[in-house]
């Protein structure tokens, strides 16, 4: 397959704006005058997005921010009653510091010895004994402890019992007869966790609950044998116990996340499909319910951070950020490229960074940074492989991913395998990397404090963009006009036709194919494992029609024929959830991973089989498919309902076998005793 002249084809970006023209008039050289060129257009492109809506993945971050007045859709409310565990010596040194800083002096403390350290509890200061000795105290083995909530209701359970009611004195509660009464506290507010093995073990852990780093334990462990050690000579552990006392109060965050069950793909018929967003959430906040007829996904929104590896692992859209919207964030990088490519600017690279003060400092050369448009992120994992192809597919020559230092495990390796996808698409056309083996999708490191740009990052080769950014309605290079507002009907839609997730990256890649210049193949090429591309191979013979799998199809990828028996596949649409595999009763469907780059390979229903409709023999309707009708007959050959006469009712549409039944028993009413 050739390039569509239908849409822009690669060009020298050199050849855009006027660079040769301000060198006459300036003196500059013609590489000093593009500089000057791409940091002016990057300055009205960053502009142009100056005001706008924020768009990163949700609203506030992670520490909490107190809420006295007004509420918000998710709340958590802290009395400090705060659970200190680990071994007997960490715990009674951590308890008598919380009772020396005047910010934790208040929290109601509670010890719990879950590991065992003889040789620290020889060397315990006396000191720490005798201020810890009334608190409340108890001992159990780890493999006893179950530790379940979040900030304000964590409940701890030591086989079956629960802790916080055991251990933590009771409080007043006022009755509506104006009576007082005593009720037990059923929960911890906080757990200050200092054991071998964490009570919780979630890369994020959920707001509340405080995993003790090996710098604080280090200092911890040096505090429990010599009680004289102050605030300047423990810093780490003066710093992380600080903590406990900003989490006393009423905290307030968004809900993150939203779920269209209606489009998800995790199951159907009481099978279990896909499973993406519950590998890829780094917070456990994600769950499979199984309901009285089928299961679903339920998010936690106590337990979620908005880290945002879920969404872009979802393949179908059924889970989405509350705010702000994903068309957004397109529209967003539609600007960008528009006004920089107005501006005279060439090689736009498209860099995808945290939002924080950690990464206002440069990643990559200074002259790298002339040509950068920043889309700045609350969580990394908030974009993914759809994303940067559409980035590519509206202009950008090159994606950049800023990977933060402390990014936890999971999610990068959750970027890793978008990674991975994204380029595995791009070499299916030929697009990963330009003439010169430049990647088009690069990630970088976030610089080391104190060190500069020009010291850990060298210049990235000049790549070519694979098209220009083009004004709503321009089919090409042409009719490109400057000024217009961004609208891109071929990739958004219209405001009131906005297309799914998974609609819109088949705009995408189809628009990627028409830019490549190579025979694109018409087989299915190799994708990552568990990429949501492959088609489905099938056993005609075995296969009857039945059509369970298209009534399981989440995305319509699998479809029947309305007037005669037929299925349907289309590849484009498949997103490889196994849902048809498990639902066909026959066993004749199989999954075959792979994606297609030829559009009309990927987007064209392909007719899988084809019967002719089998009639009632009473009244002559068509029922169902011949293949149906012989199988049913073939399975109940030997059922005593279907014996003799009986056995013509598999061959009636279900009206006309009520009425033979019914006649059957009228003329003989002991015929049903004998079934």
């Amino acid at each position: 397959m050739t390039a569509s002249s239908s849409h822009p084809q690669p060009r020298d970006p050199a050849a855009h704006g006027t660079p040769l023209a301000v060198h006459a008039s300036t003196g500059l050289s013609i590489e000093d005058t593009q500089r000057l060129l791409n940091q002016q257009a990057r300055q009205r492109a960053m502009s142009s997005t100056t005001g706008a809506a924020t768009t990163s993945s949700h609203a506030t971050s992670l520490p909490l921010l107190a809420s006295d007045a007004g509420s918000a859709p998710i709340r958590y409310r802290s009395q400090g009653r705060t659970l200190l565990v680990g071994t007997e010596a960490r715990v009674r040194a951590l308890a008598s510091l919380f009772s020396q800083l005047p910010t934790t002096l208040q929290l109601p403390l509670v010890l719990l010895i879950s590991d065992q350290d003889n040789s620290a509890l020889v060397s315990l200061d006396e000191q720490h004994f005798t201020t810890s000795e009334a608190l409340p105290s108890h001992s159990a083995t780890r493999d006893l402890l179950s530790l379940k909530g979040y900030l304000g209701q964590f409940t701890l359970t030591s086989d079956g019992v629960n802790l916080a009611s055991a251990l933590l004195p009771a409080i007043s509660v006022m009755q509506p007869d104006g009576q007082s009464s005593l009720q037990h506290v059923a929960h911890f507010d906080l757990i200050a966790d200092l054991a071998a093995q964490p009570l919780n073990q979630a890369e994020l852990a959920p707001p509340g609950y405080l995993r003790a780093t090996e710098a604080v334990l280090s200092e911890l462990d040096r505090l429990a044998s010599d009680a004289q050690l102050d605030a300047i000579t423990l810093p780490a552990l003066t710093e992380w116990a600080a903590q406990f006392s900003g989490l006393v109060g009423s905290f307030d965050k968004p809900n993150y996340v939203s779920v269209n069950l209606d489009v998800c793909a995790h199951a159907s018929a009481g099978s279990i499909g896909c499973t993406r967003c519950l590998s890829s959430c780094s917070a456990d906040a994600i769950f499979s319910v199984v309901g009285r007829r089928n299961a679903h996904i339920e998010i936690d929104p106590f337990l979620c951070h908005g880290a945002a590896s879920c969404v872009s692992a979802c393949p179908t859209g059924a889970l989405s950020f509350t705010q702000p919207p994903v068309e957004q964030r397109m529209e967003q990088i539609q600007r960008l490229l528009e006004r920089y490519q107005d501006a005279g600017g060439i090689y736009p690279l498209l860099r995808y960074r945290l939002d924080t003060d950690e990464a206002g400092s440069a990643t990559v050369s200074v002259a790298d940074q002339e040509r950068c448009l920043d889309i700045t992120l609350d969580e990394i994992t908030a974009t993914g492989h759809d994303e940067w192809l559409a980035a590519l597919a509206l202009g950008a020559s090159q994606i950049l991913v800023e990977l933060p230092s402390t990014l936890p495990a999971g999610q990068r390796q959750q970027l890793e395998q978008e990674r991975r996808l994204t380029l595995a698409l791009l070499d299916s056309m030929q697009l990963a990397t330009d003439h010169h083996d430049t990647s088009r999708l690069v990630f970088i490191s976030s610089s080391v404090e104190g060190e500069s740009a020009e010291d850990s990052a060298s210049a990235l080769p000049l790549i070519a963009p694979l098209c220009v950014a083009l004004a709503p309605g321009a089919d090409s290079e042409e009719e490109h006009q400057l000024g217009l507002p961004i609208a891109r009907d071929w990739l958004l839609g219209r405001p009131d036709e906005r297309p799914g997730k998974r609609e819109r990256l088949n705009r995408v890649l189809d628009h990627l194919a028409g830019l490549t210049a190579a025979d694109l193949a018409e087989e299915s090429v190799a994708v990552p494992e568990g990429a949501p591309f492959g088609s489905l191979a099938i056993d005609t013979d075995g296969c009857t029609l039945c059509q369970a799998c298209v009534a399981v199809c989440p995305t319509t990828a699998l479809s029947a024929n309305r007037t005669s028996p037929a299925l349907s596949f289309t590849q484009g649409d498949c997103v490889q959830c196994g849902l048809c595999e498990q639902s066909c009763p026959e066993q004749v469907i199989t999954l075959t991973p792979g994606f297609a780059p030829q559009p009309d390979v990927r987007r064209e229903p392909q007719l899988l089989k084809q019967d002719v409709p089998f009639p009632c023999i009473s009244c002559g309707t068509p029922f169902g498919s011949t293949a149906t009708i012989t199988a049913m007959q073939t399975k109940l050959a030997s059922h005593a309902y279907f014996q003799g006469d009986g056995a013509l009712r598999l061959k009636m549409c279900s009206d006309c076998r009520v009425k033979d039944i019914w006649h059957e028993m009228a003329r003989n009413p002991d015929a049903q005793l004998k079934v």
